[in-house]
């Protein structure tokens, strides 16, 4: 079960309205895609970082587990660089991706403003971060710096429908990236998006077991 924490669950409000792209320039309001089922949303710090293509593989790994559930499975990026998506998409993601170019999902995650993370634990080898950078090119050898890697990501699940008045006015889970690789744990996204599925009836207003 995901440990509480003091902040606060986003108000769904905060990303219903958010105009997204797709790579062919379509533009889709988010919440569209949860109206008929419960979403779980990666949001991406950087298609081509270490960190975020290997927690990318690893959760889309378990797509089996959410078709089961009937949970929708996407990601969201915050600056579409075609190159890189493309790379990230082919070698990762073969899901559906989503620019985010209005920042509302970065912005949700962090309590109405993007987290910008800090570039310290780079210039340290024995940080976190790098212990973390090393681990993740273990199991991805491809990677590059090309783009933002500041701009925090994480992770959301959102139940189906909701909105003002139906009792369901909050995303059902999120984990916010807090520092560089510091990502949501794929059986952490899956045991929230198990609740989501669960809880889908329209009068369910009881948040899951919280942010991380």
């Amino acid at each position: 079960m995901a440990r509480m924490a003091s902040r606060a669950l986003a108000p769904l409000s905060s990303i219903a309205n958010a105009v997204l792209r797709t790579g062919d320039g379509a533009e889709v309001i988010a919440r569209s895609l949860w109206q008929s089922q419960p979403l779980a949303i990666l949001v991406l710090r950087r298609p081509g970082c270490v960190l975020c293509r290997d927690e990318a593989q690893r959760l889309w790994k378990l797509k089996p587990e959410f078709d089961r559930l009937g949970v929708g499975l996407v990601c969201v990026v915050h600056e579409w660089i075609p190159r890189e998506v493309n790379a990230f998409a082919s070698g990762f993601w073969p899901g559906p991706i989503y620019h985010d170019h209005e920042k509302a999902f970065y912005s949700a995650l962090n309590e109405g403003k993007p987290l910008r993370g800090s570039i310290w634990g780079l210039f340290l080898p024995w940080s976190a971060v790098w212990q973390r950078i090393r681990a993740a090119s273990r199991n991805v050898p491809d990677h590059n710096i090309v783009g933002d890697g500041f701009t925090m990501g994480g992770a959301m699940v959102v139940r189906r429908g909701g909105g003002p008045g139906s009792g369901n006015e909050t995303v059902a889970w999120m984990h916010l990236e807090s520092e560089i690789g510091k990502v949501a744990d794929p059986e952490a996204v899956l045991a929230a998006a198990k609740e989501a599925a669960a809880a889908a009836a329209p009068d369910s207003s009881r948040p899951l077991s919280g942010p991380q």
